[in-house]
């Protein structure tokens, strides 16, 4: 090997010498500050230095680095660099060398003789044939000779431990460890703008919140703009058009500003010349509301023919607030009118119609011709009219002539009010003839201070309270104290609609009151008048009907929610009473026909409860002959009687259970036909009220359970389904008597049904054989199914009413009955509407499958 590669080669080796020396000399110098470091971040890693306190905290960060600094110096400070003999014999000792053959090869001979070069030769020869073999070695720093006690083992397994238990938040907690959380200054927050546009309540819309990217918006116009600016410095301005808003500051990076829409413009709020956000709003101002006849207004139809009929109809695009009819005298268009209040379905509706009736036969208008118009307003206050409609306003028909008289010159008062004078002149003259009303001196004080009244005055006032008590005086002459006391009720409820629209808490008080008391004296009237004509209905408790209590519990309401100042609550109050009113006049009509078809479906009601009672002394005979069966020797002698069988033959003892087959085969063909009856009966009830009631259910179970025991020859289980079937009967029996009451407002109590005594049996066959003329008991006498032999038992041309019985027209001998039963117009109504819901319920298709089915069957029907 040349010289010169084999010192290239040396220099390699000998720099990988020196760094292994230099690593054993530095880390064991470093190790102490190492395993501090180590210590430290085991605690850092079970997040221990951050639960101490922020001071504590940083004393212990200053002590582990003085500790590293202290360590690190203590050290590195004996440390020196490796000399070029100290790597060689690193070389020497690593490769396993002897003879220090590195120094061989720098080394000269000290005689340079023949014999002696060539010697020297061969020994750098053989020293540069072993360098060959030279290397470093790994590194031996001595680390377990220093660290006798393994500490190095246990921090070890510690940061390990502390790996696992810090997991995800190994970078969290290592940072906190060296970073404690200093109190810091409030941090600058960056700009953040809110703003919204709030439309006005009556709309009932949400806000509308204005972003970034929301560019161009419209809003009902009058809403209100709020518009909030956090974070950043500088007072920010807001322009909305023409118009600038300033902010208001609310702490020191907080500031708002509001205003109302009123018109379209750009919104543009700035800060140091530069724009925060704009916007494009558009403002849609309010239409005025809509309102039109419906049809023409007028007297109403049928019961309500004295009462004046307005159909309306109205629209806005946010709700009506109020709809009122204005009325004006045709021949007197000067006059103040009158309004009518029309209440709203469902408060400030968008859209609603209706057709209410106002009884204005009490107004001093009635029977002349007014026009009517209806305004309509909505919550901003804007008003809107109908076309007029023209119209005579209905009066009550009076039929004793004074009455006629004072009322004409009411009417007369209204057309000419100048002409006071005169109306008094022909009041003075209709008292000066004391036989028109029987020398009644009320009636004469009446007419006489009237006529006082109009001479001395013709103001706007005395003629409202000379009408007034005309109007009294004609209601007394015509002795119809109910009409007075529901003017009266009238006049008080006026006044307190007009206390609530001003609302006067006090006021309202004394109102109500007042209110209360007449319609005290008006249910009182009511009363007295059904006493008088014989019109008073048996009490049922299970019918809802208004009494003084009612009306005093609202008033009471109404008087504290006013005493609260809810005055809202107190106008919700007063629409009810409003509404209880309106029922309680409406209960006070009943016209002849609606007598007539009460009359004649309590007659049918009466049958009905007659089947019933009939069917109950059936069912207890059939169970009385049961038990005397099931008795071993024992049998009733009235038992034959009271089931209207056969008398006693002169059959031997021996023959009792051939009887007993006999007997029990006819309770099986009666237990049948009269369970027939029963469903017959059922179904008549049901078309009379709508409902069949439950009981009677039970009994047609109970009936069919007692015919197949009869037909296995089981009399005990017999006669106890014949006892649960009439107790079923006694229980339907009063069932429907209350559902009468309820669905008919008539009243049967049980016994008061007609036929007791005759009944579905009457129309029952024994089927036994024997001749429908002779059935051995003579002739005229009832046989076992019920009929009369040689008559009418099995006659198809006798008249029989819907339970077979016959009829007074037949030739049994009743008394009473009815004619075969024809539907009624209730009855077809009924039907039509049970068509009209099955029909909406097959539309529906979400439905099950199964009740589709049943609803197709039923509709297959009809």
């Amino acid at each position: 090997m040349r010289r010169r590669d084999l010192r290239a080669r040396l220099a390699g080796r000998r720099a990988s010498a020196r760094r292994v020396l230099w690593f054993e000399r530095v880390w064991p110098a470093l190790w102490p500050a190492f395993g501090v470091v180590g210590l430290w971040i085991a605690i850092s890693l079970f997040d221990l230095p951050a639960m101490l306190p922020i001071w504590w905290h940083l004393g212990l960060i200053a002590i582990v680095v003085l500790a590293l600094a202290a360590l690190v110096w203590r050290g590195l400070r004996p440390l020196h660099a490796p000399t070029e003999t100290e790597i060689d014999r690193r070389l020497e000792r690593s490769s396993g060398l002897r003879h220090r053959p590195l120094v061989v090869i720098d080394d000269t001979p000290a005689f340079a003789d023949e014999a002696g070069a060539a010697l020297w030769q061969a020994h750098i020869d053989r020293a540069t044939a072993q360098v060959t073999r030279l290397r470093a070695g790994w590194p031996h720093p001595g680390i377990p000779q220093a660290d006798v006690r393994a500490t190095r083992a246990a921090l070890a397994v510690v940061l390990v431990a502390g790996l696992v238990v810090a997991g995800p938040e190994i970078p969290g907690r290592l940072v906190r460890s060296i970073w404690p959380g200093l109190p810091q200054g409030t941090p600058v927050p960056a700009p953040q703008l809110q703003a919204w546009l709030t439309p006005p309540s009556y709309t009932g819309l949400p806000p509308v919140f204005l972003r970034a990217d929301t560019g161009a918006v419209s809003v009902p116009a009058g809403s209100h703009l709020t518009v909030s600016l956090t974070g950043g410095s500088g007072e920010p301005s807001m322009s909305f058009g023409d118009e600038a808003t300033p902010f208001t500051a609310l702490d020191a990076a907080s500031w708002q500003a509001e205003r109302d829409i009123g018109n379209s413009g750009m919104l543009t709020v700035r800060r140091r010349g530069g724009d925060i956000g704009h916007w494009d709003v558009t403002a849609i101002p309010d239409a005025p509301p809509v309102i039109a006849w419906t049809e023409p207004p007028g007297a109403a139809r049928g019961q309500r023919r004295l009462q004046t009929r307005l159909p309306w109809t109205a629209s806005d695009d946010y709700g009506v607030a109020s709809v009122v009819a204005e009325l004006r005298l045709k021949d007197r268009p000067s006059a103040d009118p009158v309004t009518i209040n029309i209440p709203l379905p469902g408060g400030s509706p968008k859209q609603a119609k209706g057709a209410p009736s106002q009884d204005m036969t009490a107004n001093p208008w009635a029977g002349l011709p007014v026009v009517a118009t209806l305004v309509a307003k909505d919550a901003p206050g804007h008003r809107a009219t109908s076309s007029a409609a023209g119209f005579t306003l209905p009066e009550r028909p009076f039929k004793n002539p004074l009455a006629r008289a004072v009322i004409e010159i009411r009417k007369r008062l209204s057309l000419a009010p100048d002409e006071h004078t005169q109306a008094a002149s022909d009041l003075e003259a209709l008292s000066e003839a004391p036989e028109a009303f029987d020398n009644n001196t009320t009636i004469f004080l009446a007419l006489s201070s009237t006529s006082t009244l109009l001479q001395h005055s013709g103001a706007p006032e005395t003629i409202t309270e000379a009408q007034a008590r005309l109007w009294a005086l004609a209601l007394q002459l015509e002795d119809d104290a109910v009409a007075r006391t529901a003017q009266a009720v009238q006049v008080a409820r006026d006044a307190l609609q007009r206390s609530v629209q001003k609302g006067d808490k006090t006021d309202m008080e004394r109102k109500a009151d007042a209110l209360r008391r007449e319609i005290q004296r008006h249910l009182q009237a009511l009363a007295e008048k059904a006493r008088k004509d014989g019109t008073l209905m048996p009490f049922d408790p299970s019918q809802r009907t208004l009494n003084q209590q009612d009306f005093d519990k609202l008033t009471q309401e109404m008087k504290d929610a006013a005493k609260a100042g809810r005055m809202d609550e107190a106008q919700q109050k007063l629409d009810q009473l409003e509404k209880m009113l309106e029922q309680l006049k409406q209960a006070e009509a009943n016209p002849s026909g609606d007598r007539q078809q009460a009359r004649q479906q309590r007659q049918r009601g009466q049958q009905q409860m007659g089947a019933a009672e009939d069917m109950i002394d059936r069912e207890g005979a059939m169970k009385q002959r049961a038990q005397a069966r099931e008795a071993p020797d024992s049998k009733p002698a009235n038992d034959q009687q009271a089931a209207g069988d056969k008398p006693p033959s002169d059959k031997p003892p021996g023959d009792k259970p051939a009887d007993d087959k006999a007997t029990r085969d006819t309770d099986g063909r009666q237990q049948k036909a009269l369970r027939r009856a029963l469903g017959q009966m059922m179904q008549n009830f049901g078309d009379l009220t709508g409902k069949v009631p439950d009981a009677l259910s039970e009994a047609d179970i109970a009936m069919d359970q007692a015919g197949r025991a009869l037909a296995a020859g089981k009399d005990g289980e017999a006669g106890a389904a014949q006892q649960r079937a009439a107790d079923a009967l006694k229980k339907g029996e009063q069932q429907m008597s209350q559902q009468m009451a309820q669905s008919l407002g008539i009243s049967i109590m049980p016994g008061e049904g007609e036929g007791q005594g005759d009944g579905p049996g009457d129309q029952m066959s024994q089927g036994d054989g024997q001749d429908d003329n002779d059935n051995g008991n003579g002739p005229g006498q009832r046989d076992a199914d019920g009929g009369t032999n040689g008559q009418t038992g099995d006659d198809p041309d006798v008249p029989r009413d819907p339970l077979g019985r016959p009829t007074r027209d037949g030739t049994s001998g009743r008394a009473d009955g009815g004619d075969v039963h024809v539907p009624d117009q209730m009855e077809q109504a009924r039907t039509r509407e049970l068509q009209t819901e099955l029909r909406r319920r097959e539309g529906e298709r979400t439905r099950p499958q199964g009740e589709l089915d049943y609803i197709d069957r039923l509709l297959k029907s009809y």
